[in-house]
């Protein structure tokens, strides 16, 4: 099941999974299996074109990828969306080449610890998007 409430509690565990406190305003969507989070996303610093979207996840799914397009593309209009991973979270840096992101610059120190790798994936890259509606 996909949800976008309570939206406090979505940021929470995406906070606390990638180390970092989200302060609103923000909005976020979550895939529930057997009563818990399994994969969640936030979504803030919304620009009209852009939003910055944080994302944590024990599985994705493409159920959870087609909602996340349809909300980024259709409900906010955005053109693309920026993600920010930390430079050593392998597993993070497979699923965003998997969804089209293209790799696009470093941020030193950005996570105090850990430099952070900047990812953007426009509307028309986006794998879940316009050219798998039906599938």
């Amino acid at each position: 099941m996909i949800v976008s409430e309570p939206c406090e509690d979505i940021a929470a565990w995406v906070g606390a999974k990638i180390g970092v406190t989200f302060h609103p305003p923000f909005t976020a969507m979550a895939q529930i299996e057997g009563g818990r989070i399994i994969a969640a996303y936030v979504f803030n610093v919304w620009t009209e074109h852009d939003v910055e979207v944080s994302l944590a996840a024990d599985r994705l799914s493409a159920t959870l990828m087609r909602a996340v397009f349809r909300y980024v593309a259709d409900r906010l209009e955005c053109r693309r969306a920026t993600f920010r991973t930390r430079a050593d979270n392998l597993p993070a840096q497979k699923a965003l080449d998997r969804l089209g992101a293209r790799l696009e610059g470093r941020q030193r120190g950005y996570f105090g610890d850990c430099d952070a790798l900047l990812y953007g994936i426009l509307k028309e890259d986006f794998p879940y998007g316009l050219h798998a509606e039906g599938t």
